[in-house]
């Protein structure tokens, strides 16, 4: 079996890019699959005509970057082209499988555009891959698809870090006391991150001995500005901004941490959960999402961002928690989801017959 994986521009590396394709890949060709990556500006009528019995499936993951372009006009006509394509692989029999990642882009300015080319899509799919119970629901509200609706899980990344420095060294080499109370935020700066709720609510905490450390990867004004506030905020914060973490930097900041805090105002699947878990790291994270259903008590805290204090409540908290025994059941989490029993359920996904008519 041969399934083109539409992702993002790196394509299926291990890295410098969000590892979930690559490592679904690796999974898949244990079994069989042969997985390659494919681009938004290659998928073409004449690419669909030219590919078929070469290729049996097309795997959607970010319908966005499909249609995306400068300006309204732009992504309306390659949206058009796409579903227009999409439609005559349907037609020549291409199996299509959408992994629904987010429900909507995030800070999208073209909302009509965006469900419209998902309900298109949801119409046309052999099956469509949901990461937890409730973003299947999510799926059947807004998109009106019920049948081959199949939830698989998000894997961990365990083994695409490195994993060897020490609390002590990771501490030490960023400057941070030994005794420190070590609150992490790792990832895109975003506004729908919530990271300013975070600075407001570390702020508000007691303590010399607490420090925010920002591992804070910026690459454009909203992430520039974000940066400039947070180093004026507090003293206690320790701000590391990048434009790019290699694979081998994660270990350094989530090791010298106790405690990953992720103040998502809008989440579905979290892969920086999914990354803090892989290092056995407690989070603080809303109960949005897939994060429900993804960590529970035992290793961190479900807040609720509806509730002006809840985050600072939530911080304050968590100093308090047994957090070996938190750390031992995060680890575990991230180990339940396993990418072999991943791809056996990919597999299955590409296998099954659309019930669904267009």
């Amino acid at each position: 079996m041969r399934v083109v994986f539409f992702w993002e521009a790196a394509g299926l590396v291990l890295d410098r890019a969000n590892p979930y394709a690559g490592l679904l890949a690796r999974a898949l060709g244990k079994i069989g699959v042969e997985m390659v990556a494919g681009h938004a500006r290659e998928f073409t009528e004449e690419w669909v005509r030219a590919n078929q019995g070469k290729v049996n499936v097309l795997h959607l993951n970010w319908l966005h970057l499909m249609y995306d372009a400068p300006d309204l006009p732009g992504k309306v006509a390659r949206a058009a082209a796409f579903i227009n394509n999409l439609t005559l692989a349907h037609r020549l029999g291409y199996k299509i499988v959408w992994t629904v990642h987010n429900l909507y882009p995030h800070e999208s300015q073209s909302h009509e555009l965006d469900h419209l080319v998902r309900v298109a899509v949801a119409n046309l799919a052999t099956a469509i891959i949901a990461h937890c119970e409730q973003a299947r629901s999510l799926v059947e509200q807004h998109f009106h698809r019920t049948d081959n609706v199949v939830v698989i899980a998000h894997g961990h990344f365990i083994d695409i870090y490195p994993n060897s420095i020490s609390r002590s060294a990771a501490r030490q080499q960023l400057g941070i006391a030994e005794e420190n109370f070590v609150y992490l935020f790792f990832g895109n700066v975003r506004p729908y991150k919530g990271l300013e709720n975070l600075l407001h609510a570390f702020k508000a905490l007691p303590g010399e001995h607490l420090t925010l450390l920002l591992a804070a990867k910026v690459y454009n004004d909203y992430g520039d500005r974000f940066v400039e506030e947070a180093r004026g905020a507090d003293p206690r914060i320790l701000v590391c901004p990048s434009r790019f973490f290699a694979n081998e930097e994660f270990q350094l900041y989530f090791n010298a941490a106790d405690v990953s805090v992720l103040p998502f105002l809008d989440v579905l699947t979290s892969g920086s959960t999914i990354t803090a878990l892989s290092f056995g790291l407690p989070v603080i994270v809303p109960p949005a999402g897939c994060l429900r259903e993804l960590v529970d008590e035992r290793m961190g805290i479900l807040y609720d961002q509806q509730q002006p204090d809840a985050l600072q409540e939530a911080m304050l908290a968590m100093q308090q928690r047994d957090l070996p025994a938190a750390r031992q059941a995060a680890y575990a989490r991230a180990q339940s989801l396993a990418w072999d029993e991943i791809a056996r359920l990919t597999l299955a996904a590409y296998h099954s017959t659309n019930r669904h008519r267009v």
